[in-house]
């Protein structure tokens, strides 16, 4: 049974992904998709390097990058490159309601998959929790948009099939999480790992984007405040927290992030909280909470 603190450092950590939405609505006016992410984590890099280079010794350093080389590489691929690319340029042919409801079957991934890699147990709480948990995210992204599995447009179906693509690659990454955390500093994970996905996602960004730094200071504020709060403080959350709740259920926390998304697009951006999405708020916390129970 995770400790009230893994919960607390979990609940916070959704808080802060969610808040993601509303700086990417603010930074989307000004930068390309894949351009604002590649900034995103650069600056998310930089950080993470003078933290690790203040709290461990450079020999740790390399000694821990070299022993789990491949793994690290992994999760830069699966957590930030492949993700970034895939949901942006998805994103572009779907429309927002779709693209939650899609993103948001990643804790159905891990549930597979984490009872594949990592032998945990898939229970009848679980699965009735999952099924109970979605129906609230599908309602609560219907109602705060239309929902169309082709659309209007063809490259719908290719716009859907590239989400799913990036929560499948989440999944992957909270399961390869779980096998490096147990005997390693979170931080050093988060750093090696990011900085990793960053150079990747940095070249395709360079190869298909224009550079460009003139942007207004409330762009520069979104993009600093997703990689300070959405990259940084948020992961290392998730990681430490990580420790104590098996990766099946942990994942199920992340469906809290539309609700936290619609509340501050409430408080900073002005957008009208309905009643039912209250409601629809409710059901999703009921199944994470039957899920927790198994």
């Amino acid at each position: 049974m995770a400790s009230k603190k893994a919960y607390v450092m979990i609940i916070l950590a959704v808080i802060l992904w969610s808040s993601t939405f509303t700086f990417i609505q603010i930074g989307l006016k000004e930068v390309t998709p894949i351009y604002i992410g590649a900034l995103r984590f650069v600056i998310a890099s930089m950080l993470l390097i003078v933290y690790v280079l203040i709290k461990f010794k450079i020999e740790e350093i390399k000694n821990f990058t070299k022993n789990n080389f491949i793994i690290l590489t992994a999760l830069g691929i699966f957590g930030i490159t492949i993700p970034n690319i895939v949901q942006n340029i998805g994103m572009l042919f779907v429309t927002a309601s779709m693209a939650s409801i899609l993103q948001n079957s990643s804790p159905a991934f891990t549930l597979l998959l984490a009872s594949i890699f990592l032998n945990e147990y898939i229970g009848f709480k679980k699965i009735i929790g999952l099924i109970i948990s979605f129906i609230g995210v599908v309602l609560i992204s219907i109602d705060n948009g239309s929902i169309s599995i082709v659309g209007e447009n063809y490259y719908s179906l290719y716009g859907n099939i590239l989400i799913i693509i990036s929560a499948l690659c989440y999944s992957i990454y909270f399961i390869l999480s779980k096998k490096i955390i147990k005997d390693n500093h979170p931080a050093l994970i988060l750093a090696i790992s990011t900085v990793i996905g960053t150079i990747l996602l940095s070249i395709v960004s360079i190869g298909v984007e224009p550079i460009d730094f003139s942007f207004s200071k409330l762009t520069w504020f979104a993009i600093i405040m997703m990689a300070i709060f959405g990259s940084v403080i948020s992961t290392l959350m998730y990681f430490k927290a990580l420790k104590e709740f098996e990766v099946s259920k942990i994942n199920f926390f992340t469906l809290l992030i539309p609700i936290f998304a619609i509340i501050q697009a409430h408080i900073i951006l002005g957008d009208v909280l309905q009643p039912n999405q209250i409601v629809f708020g409710a059901l999703i916390l009921f199944g994470i909470w039957i899920a927790q129970k198994e």
